[in-house]
């Protein structure tokens, strides 16, 4: 899939609106070329965001522009002027192998960004989450996402989702990492002593082991 920097997002469902960053492929070729290249500081901002993998499927795709690398998920950005920007795994690879620069829109907001304060998305993904008539795979974008908060409302949705058996086994992976997010934070630390769905479990495994 391929993608002009700043399009709207399109590739798969998702509860809230998205702009695209690094959906590159041959037909577009590397852009951004006219820009200046990246600093180390604007590097390092974009590997810190480039955080939480959502939106995985069972297949990989292969870069288009040199074979070596192959990427599966997406990385998608918060920022604080309401914007979210989705893009592929390959986003790294593609800056640091292929001479991609991100748009500017993506790159000073990332500089002024922090955690993000809650606002509307965070209560469209607070909303989706916690709703058992929404779209599974929206619920669980939802439970990926909503990580980048924080806040307490998040960590209380969270933990509900982990005790939603049927959510808990087809996300509880997803639940438990971004649960182990806010274990990382100091939060939640009386969270192993619950009675959790063996997903959710393996979920947070998974993500304290790394």
């Amino acid at each position: 899939m391929e993608y002009f920097d700043l399009s709207p997002y399109d590739y798969l469902g998702f509860p809230l609106p998205m702009r695209t960053v690094g959906w590159l492929g041959r037909g577009y070729g590397v852009q951004g070329a006219s820009m200046a290249p990246m600093t180390g500081a604007e590097m390092e901002r974009l590997r810190v965001a480039s955080r939480r993998l959502g939106s995985r499927t069972l297949g990989w795709h292969d870069c288009d522009f040199c074979g070596a690398f192959e990427g599966n998920g997406e990385y998608r950005y918060y920022l604080p002027d309401g914007e979210i920007y989705a893009a592929p795994m390959m986003i790294l690879h593609y800056v640091e192998e292929h001479g991609y620069r991100p748009p500017r829109e993506l790159r000073d907001g990332l500089q002024a960004a922090g955690q993000p304060r809650w606002d509307w998305r965070a209560e469209r993904l607070h909303a989706v989450l916690l709703d058992q008539s929404e779209d599974p795979d929206f619920r669980c974008q939802a439970a990926v996402d909503l990580a980048n908060w924080n806040d307490p409302r998040a960590l209380d949705a969270l933990r509900r989702a982990a005790h939603d058996e049927d959510l808990a086994d087809v996300a509880g992976d997803e639940i438990g990492r971004s649960l182990a997010a806010f274990m990382d934070r100091g939060l939640a630390r009386d969270l192993l002593a619950e009675d959790l769905h063996d997903m959710v479990r393996y979920g947070i495994d998974e993500a304290s082991s790394r």
